[in-house]
């Protein structure tokens, strides 16, 4: 049976113990999960990933973090005032985990609306620190995507519980349906405002409270925004994206050579560019395009 609930007016399922065991949801929730994609643009699968891969990624990343944030040249999401800066994930032997970078339920999930074996194309992170600022609500694209159909997916996985206390992410549900990029500002960052408060009154936007182990699948078009991290904790969020077969892009994610061979990708198709061992992956890389190639 289906372990869906709603709750922040979005679905949180909670894989049982078959389906943990098996690496397979089953017809119940993935229905629930594939219903709640269509419907709202996300859906949260809450003990999705092993609560160690995460302690042992923010023992390692948070002090990375920390140096990062004290470099100049790092870069800010929506300007210093927000606290976000984008952070790469530990390249490395021994930090590289399936169920983060290839989690199989997100997959099966994602397969139901994009189709088989989508392509894994991108793998990063952002840390949100103690902050006043918020991110404007935004989507991560600006050309003129396929219309009506989805295009990818983010799945979002924080290395720590998060509420709205540390800066959980703001998402507004169902705003997927009908967003173009004409919804995007021309003199400001992120979605025109009158767009925004219309919004609203429709349906506001949330921010969920998840235990650490969640993952989040997030429609590409879902508009959503950075909030502030009210805590003295850095709060690092890891993400993958995945496209569709059909999908034209040259995006590679970055691995080194040591790992190839070793992943357990499910039905993830990963577009890999190998690197060696001593590959600086802290430089960062922040030039991605996300476009539908002609």
């Amino acid at each position: 049976m289906a372990t869906a609930t709603v709750q922040d007016d979005i679905t949180v399922i909670h894989l049982t113990p078959q389906e943990l065991n098996t690496k397979q949801l089953g017809s119940h929730n993935l229905q629930a999960a594939v219903e709640a994609l269509h419907r709202d643009g996300i859906v949260v699968l809450n003990n999705a990933v092993n609560a160690a891969h995460l302690d042992k990624l923010n023992k390692r990343m948070v002090p990375e973090a920390q140096a990062l944030y004290a470099r100049e040249t790092t870069h800010r999401n929506f300007g210093s005032s927000t606290g976000n800066i984008q952070q790469e994930p530990v390249l490395e032997q021994g930090y590289i985990f399936p169920d983060i970078i290839a989690n199989p339920f997100a997959a099966q999930a994602v397969e139901c609306m994009l189709g088989p074996n989508p392509a894994l194309r991108f793998y990063s992170a952002n840390t949100a620190f103690k902050a006043t600022g918020r991110q404007p609500p935004h989507i991560d694209v600006e050309f003129d995507f396929p219309r009506g159909v989805p295009f990818g997916y983010c799945v979002n996985i924080n290395l720590v519980d998060t509420s709205p206390q540390n800066g959980a992410t703001e998402v507004w549900p169902g705003s997927h349906l009908a967003t173009t990029v004409e919804h995007v500002s021309d003199t400001e960052p992120g979605i025109k405002r009158e767009l925004v408060e219309a919004r609203r009154k429709i349906r506001p936007p949330v921010q969920p409270t998840l235990p650490k182990g969640s993952l989040v699948i997030r429609d590409m078009r879902l508009w959503h925004a950075g909030r502030p991290n009210q805590t003295d904790e850095p709060r690092v969020m890891l993400v993958t994206v995945l496209f569709p077969k059909w999908y034209r892009s040259n995006l590679e994610v970055v691995l080194p050579e040591t790992v190839k061979g070793t992943i357990d990708w499910a039905s993830v198709d990963p577009k890999v560019k190998w690197v060696s061992d001593d590959y600086d992956y802290l430089q960062g890389a922040h030039d991605h395009d996300f476009a539908l190639l002609p």
